[in-house]
């Protein structure tokens, strides 16, 4: 699933997923720069992604009426400049990823916002109540980006954010 309006943040948008957006995917995903901690330590990324499997992964997100998935734009520029998700797990949490997939809008805080934003809807949306990461320790953007977010370490690679109590907020309103 994904959300229907645009969400402005502070420092970036959450658009709605399509399909439409699979050739950036694909153009991101072959670039060893931006997969360079996307796959675990001990993962094997593949050679290459085609855009027939990209296209299949957003029609399979959309499908799935449990996993969250949302484009990241620029606000100056409406542009698609990442994605994100939350998957459910067992015991109401979920597992986030993100990917920032153009270079140009990496270190301008759109992570750190999307993340936040992202989180802020599973835990209003999907109702978990701890949402979990894993980061490779030398990704230390993704790692700043994550704790300004509210992460918190926890075994290994892994990182969490437990849902705020009632009353409180949620790093920011969404």
């Amino acid at each position: 699933m994904t959300i229907r309006d645009r969400i402005v943040g502070q420092a970036a948008v959450l658009a709605p997923l399509s399909v439409d957006q699979a050739e950036s995917w694909t153009r991101w995903l072959n670039d060893p720069d931006t997969t360079r901690y996307l796959y675990g330590r001990r993962e094997r990324p593949p050679s290459s992604v085609t855009l027939g499997e990209m296209v299949d992964w957003g029609r399979r997100m959309l499908a799935d009426p449990w996993r969250l998935a949302v484009a990241i734009e620029d606000p100056a520029s409406a542009a698609v400049i990442g994605n994100a998700r939350l998957v459910p797990m067992a015991g109401r949490r979920a597992r986030f990823s993100i990917l920032i997939g153009e270079a140009a809008h990496r270190g301008r805080g759109l992570g750190t916002d999307a993340t936040r934003l992202t989180c802020t809807l599973g835990f209003r949306l999907m109702g978990v109540r701890e949402i979990v990461l894993d980061v490779d320790p030398r990704n230390k953007p993704a790692v700043g980006a994550y704790l300004r977010a509210g992460f918190e370490p926890g075994r290994g690679d892994s990182m969490r954010l437990v849902a705020p109590r009632a009353g409180a907020s949620v790093a920011r309103s969404v």
